[in-house]
């Protein structure tokens, strides 16, 4: 394997549309039901977690780009065959590649219980699964330009219902934010490691920048993706607190959902539904970023194309997605999916970090000392 890729300018993005491809995977289902969550182990403090996990995100973020700036053009795939030998790295590549699109198999399989849930109950997953699987694979044998054009197109489609949050901000109680900071440090700690399945989606720079034209200007669009994420996190969270009491948002699943429903039109009832259909907009710019990813991998660990890739890769989503399972299932599959997200993005990103500069550092320090012994 080539460590360094030669991606011809026709097949890049400018820097700008990185911190729009962040945003966009990182703000997907998670935010329709993370304030319980975090409520859970944080309590009425649980803002501050979301302002910790920020904290921690932006930090990361900057690890992950500091990694890739030590090599020309490169991917987390050629990063790993570098550092790691050939057979190694080509393990943790595919341990890799398999987390991107188990990621994309979750998010299709929680907006399928949402649909299912809110909108129609005898809806068979077989066709709902088959018809977003086929949206995401026209858009992802695209390539990445035209993932990146869908992606700016969602977030301007969408964007808009922020401002929904109008309407269950007329019945806040802001009281029930006091006493701030009477939950123990853990506590926050805790809560702000329960949003790490929320977080998610920021790892996508690994693959994502050797496709970028000006290198320079990556970090700071992707921190300013991060940010916007985390301020809409932070709005959504403060209007659940203020809206819910803490033992209506410990049964709430789907928090944001049910505070639509407090939106009142004239000429339409339930909102909450136009919000669910609308959300189809906003979860397929993620599963295409971590299908293309894993998609990519393949390419890159054994020469598949993009397009045959993906024929390995969707039926074992589609089968997956077919599986029956009860919300107690859903949320168990959740967590332990959490948790390994949690040392997917925040752990590893440092180590690996370390690992290139250590290796990088005996690379400069060999030669001085053939020379000193000569």
């Amino acid at each position: 394997m080539n460590i360094n890729i030669d991606i011809s300018k026709g097949n890049t993005i400018s820097a700008y549309l990185v911190g729009i491809l962040v945003h966009g995977v990182q703000l997907g289902m998670g935010i329709l039901g993370f304030q319980r969550i975090i409520a859970k182990e944080a309590g009425h403090d649980a803002w501050i977690s979301v302002i910790l996990a920020a904290l921690l995100t932006h930090l990361t973020v900057w690890v992950i780009i500091k990694t890739l700036q030590k090599y020309p053009s490169t991917d987390i795939y050629g990063i790993h065959d570098d550092v790691f030998g050939r057979w190694l790295g080509t393990g943790l590549s595919i341990i890799y590649l398999t987390y991107f699109f188990v990621s994309a198999g979750v998010i299709l399989r929680t907006y399928i219980e949402v649909v299912q849930t809110w909108v129609f109950p005898n809806l068979p997953t077989w066709i709902l699964s088959g018809i977003i699987l086929f949206l995401a694979f026209y858009t992802v044998v695209g390539g990445i330009r035209v993932i990146a054009g869908y992606t700016f197109f969602s977030i301007m489609l969408t964007i808009w219902l922020v401002l929904d949050l109008y309407f269950p901000l007329k019945f806040a109680r802001w009281e029930y934010l006091l006493p701030i900071m009477d939950t123990s440090l853990e506590n926050l700690f805790n809560g702000m490691i329960a949003m790490s399945l929320t977080s998610a989606g920021f790892e996508i720079l690994y693959v994502v920048y050797p496709y970028v034209q000006n290198k320079e200007r990556v970090h700071k669009s992707a921190q300013l993706g991060v940010l916007v994420t985390y301020l809409i996190y932070l709005l959504v969270m403060i209007v659940a607190l203020v809206f819910f009491s803490q033992g209506q948002l410990m049964r709430t699943i789907w928090a944001t959902l049910n505070m639509q429903k407090m939106v009142y039109l004239p000429i339409l009832e339930r909102f909450e539904l136009v919000v669910i259909s609308l959300w189809l907009i906003v979860i397929l710019p993620n599963m295409m970023l971590y299908l293309w990813s894993s998609a990519r991998g393949l390419k890159r660990l054994f020469g598949f194309k993009l397009r045959h890739s993906l024929y390995w890769i969707l039926p074992v989503i589609y089968v997956a997605s077919l599986s029956l399972l009860s919300r107690q299932e859903m949320s168990r599959m959740t967590n332990i999916f959490s948790q390994i997200a949690l040392y997917m993005i925040y752990v590893y990103p440092y180590f690996l970090y370390v690992m290139v500069w250590l290796k990088q550092r005996k690379q400069r320090v060999k030669p001085t000392s053939k020379g000193e012994s000569a």
